[in-house]
């Protein structure tokens, strides 16, 4: 068993709490992803996880042991870095077999062990060469091998993709995940990148200033977010967000408009509220419609294989995605749906981005 419990962690610095009071559970065999921007305390996180910071209240446990005063070393976890951190003097057999000799594993088992982990990865026939005679990918490739050969409890992984250019960074996210998922290895993962955290993970947790927001299947965080923030922050383009009033108990009023909902969740008539709907689910017409709303073209960016308009509804800017071939220019009018089903209800905040703030212990 290898479940991971923090509980109640904080780390401060310099009177800057880094972490927060974060509480969290990562189930056995369970790839989570730690997600938020720079700052926000992930990292922070997978490092009291690992043992490199010691925390000032809370505790971590891995496999239902306490290991917060436990030294890295003793923690059965294995870490890639962003950086690779290769040893440029060794081949690279040696860099993946160094964990292996340093924890004085007999030779007898190292080389095949070495070759596993090398045919997992696809760098066999690199096994002689040097980290400099690698590319960027084939170096990652390393890293990677260096970790699972050590066949540890747990894997923390702190943006190992970030500095691989485009393409290989989607060929890569399609294999950590297969691989990920072979070897069913509990996995925490640190990323800015959305895209990363919502097709590789099997729940993903959204930080910002040192505390979680919300933890959940990636799609319950993309469909759902449960914190403004979170609205705006995943998803490209983000979450529009427009301010609303509840009028009853099964509607909601966004200008002069009324949308009926299925449930208010927990709002009361009154309330203020932000309206939430993804550009996907808005309905652009070129003709007015029955309950469509009149809207202008601001501006119009060709994605390949849709459209994505900025338009202008009454006072507030919106984000809607249509066709290609769909008749739209800068100036143009427009009518759109706001699709009902798909409007989320967000605590009306003081700024930008604030929204009830829903702190998800998971």
């Amino acid at each position: 068993m290898a479940e991971i419990k923090i509980n109640s962690i904080t780390k401060t610095y310099a009177n800057v709490a880094a972490v927060r009071e974060v509480s969290l559970t990562i189930e056995d065999g369970e790839f989570m992803v730690l997600l938020g921007p720079s700052g926000c305390g992930k990292t922070t996180l997978l490092r009291l996880i690992a043992g490199f910071e010691v925390p000032d209240e809370g505790s971590v446990s891995i496999g239902g042991k306490d290991v917060t005063d436990v030294p890295p070393g003793r923690r059965d976890i294995a870490m890639v870095f962003q950086s690779y951190a290769l040893f440029p003097h060794l081949r690279v057999l040696d860099n993946i077999a160094f964990g292996l000799r340093m924890h004085k594993v007999p030779k007898a088992n190292i080389g095949p062990r070495v070759r596993k982990a090398a045919e997992m990865m696809d760098i066999e026939p690199f096994l002689q060469r040097y980290p400099s005679q690698l590319s960027g990918g084939q170096r990652q490739r390393v890293a990677v091998a260096r970790a699972l050969v050590m066949e540890p409890s747990v894997i923390l992984m702190d943006e190992p993709l970030s500095n691989l250019d485009a393409l290989l960074r989607l060929q890569m996210r399609a294999e950590l995940k297969r691989l990920l998922q072979e070897v069913k290895t509990t996995t925490v993962y640190v990323t800015h990148d959305q895209v990363e955290a919502l097709s590789m993970g099997d729940r993903t947790a959204v930080m910002r200033d040192g505390a979680v927001l919300q933890c959940a299947a990636p799609m319950e965080v993309y469909d759902r977010p449960a914190h403004a923030f979170v609205a705006e922050f995943i998803g490209s383009p983000p979450m529009n967000l427009l301010p609303g009033v509840i009028s009853d108990g099964n509607s909601v009023k966004v200008g002069d408009n009324q949308f009926h909902m299925d449930q208010t969740e927990g709002f009361g008539p009154g309330d203020q509220v932000r309206v939430g709907i993804r550009a996907e689910n808005i309905e652009v017409l070129a003709q007015p419609a029955t309950g469509a709303l009149e809207a202008s073209v601001r501006v119009v960016e060709p994605l390949g294989s849709h459209l994505l308009l900025t338009l202008a509804l009454g006072e507030h800017a919106v984000k809607a995605i249509t066709r290609t071939d769909f008749p739209a220019r800068p100036g143009t009018r427009v009518w759109v749906r706001l699709l009902a089903e798909h409007l989320r209800l967000l605590g009306k905040g003081k700024g930008k981005g604030e929204g009830t703030e829903v702190a998800v212990t998971a």
